[in-house]
């Protein structure tokens, strides 16, 4: 029963015997796919397990509500006890909120310092950190939105070129007699296919012989927008600055070897800003004299843990956004610049460089070629050359028979003539 039920869940793994997009794609799908995954499990165990938080200050309410209660509304910082000495400031952000902006002291000299008006001083800033509450379900949704252009792209015909796959891969694995069955079986399907792609004229045929490159375009570019999307939005999870975020990774690169962190430790490190480990908290209640308001530090330990996590999604999100703008760019080139394509075929197929082959190839269109290349990629050189030879002289006996019958006047001499009759 266990076994079967774990059986159900095999379709949703991210690594598929047979796939039809790239290595690229598979980044995406199945490395960001599962990293996400496993971040999101590790969070998930971390907030629902263990102490979440433990706080210290508070007389008048029992220690269970208090922290229950600091972690529903919120535990914040004050902008001003940034960057200051830690002489003057315990933790980097944890002072009470309504310290006096100035406090007079006595100088050497014997006189005191002055102070401004209380008034004309802005109140302290608040920082509120609620982010937390959705660290586990942060990962779960990029998940989640990592794997959905697979998904779209199965919906929009890419999942129809698997039986194809699968079949180059039971022939490789057969026996003389039943590779030839299966041989012949891909390239009539091949044949068909190409067939219309060749000569069909006008908009709609232009169309279907480019949808399924224009599918994979369409893929990628939604794979280079969930990137994006993702780190921009991160930074709005954030309650200080988002653009804390944006440059977390690089200011933790360079803090780590700068010298000047261990003179005075008046800069706060961008990771105690995002991910503070000592908060305060306030709890107002009504008491004889009206509201009263009760403070507490708190420490806030998961984020020990979560700084690290979100160091890596940052790292892994700048080295993902760069991977899919280079497999934009390589599509792009690929559908407008089909020479590379073919001699990239020629080679991987270990193919001669014959003219009927780079007619075939070339009036297939983006989507033809993207199956030749399929072919390429899940076939040995053996059957893919056997393969597409054959394939060839099919295609190139109809373009010639097809040509016959629009020009009856014209003779086989006249006729555009390839090397169709050498097997390989």
């Amino acid at each position: 029963m266990v076994i079967e039920l774990l059986a159900g869940f095999k379709g949703l793994s991210p690594f598929k015997d047979a796939t039809v997009d790239d290595s690229w794609d598979q980044i995406n799908r199945c490395y960001v796919f599962l990293a996400m995954v496993l971040m999101g499990a590790v969070t998930t165990m971390r907030q629902f397990s263990g102490t979440l938080i433990a706080c210290d200050g508070f007389t008048k309410f029992h220690a269970q509500f208090a922290e229950d209660y600091c972690w529903s509304i919120g535990m914040y910082t004050v902008r001003e006890a940034y960057n200051l000495p830690s002489s003057m400031v315990p933790y980097p952000g944890v002072i009470p909120w309504d310290v006096p902006a100035c406090v007079p002291r006595l100088l050497k000299n014997g006189s005191m310092t002055r102070c401004g008006s209380e008034k004309e001083v802005l109140p302290a800033d608040k920082v509120f950190h609620l982010w937390y509450q959705w660290a586990s379900f942060y990962f779960w949704i990029v998940a989640i939105l990592y794997y959905t252009p697979y998904i779209m792209f199965k919906q929009l015909g890419g999942a129809e070129y698997k039986p194809l796959i699968k079949m180059l891969a039971l022939a490789s694995a057969s026996r003389e007699q039943q590779m030839q069955e299966i041989q012949e079986r891909v390239v009539n399907w091949l044949f068909f296919r190409f067939k219309t792609y060749i000569f069909g004229k006008g908009y709609y045929a232009w169309l279907r012989k480019n949808s399924f490159s224009l599918v994979i375009g369409i893929t990628k570019l939604s794979y280079l927008l969930i990137t994006v999307l993702v780190f921009y939005m991160t930074g709005f999870m954030f309650e200080y600055d988002r653009n804390t975020w944006y440059r977390y990774g690089a200011d933790w690169y360079g803090t780590r070897f700068s010298s000047y962190m261990d003179v005075n430790n008046s800069i706060t490190l961008t990771k105690d800003i995002l991910f503070p480990k000592m908060v305060a908290c306030e709890i107002k209640r009504w008491g004889p004299s009206g509201v009263e308001v009760e403070s507490a530090q708190c420490v806030l330990a998961p984020n020990v843990l979560y700084q690290y996590l979100f160091l890596f999604t940052w790292y892994l999100l700048i080295a993902v956004f760069f991977t899919n703008l280079i497999s934009c760019f390589l599509h792009i080139s690929e559908m407008f610049f089909s020479n590379g394509t073919y001699n990239r075929m020629i080679d991987q197929g270990m193919l001669p460089n014959k003219p009927s082959y780079r007619y075939v190839f070339m009036n297939i269109g983006a989507g033809g070629r993207e199956i030749v290349q399929i072919l390429t990629d899940n076939s040995n050189p053996l059957l893919f050359s056997q393969i597409f030879n054959d394939l060839t002289d099919l295609l190139i006996t109809t373009t010639k028979n097809s040509d016959m019958v629009e020009n009856p006047a014209k003779t086989d001499s006249s006729v555009i003539e390839f090397d169709t009759n050498t097997s390989l």
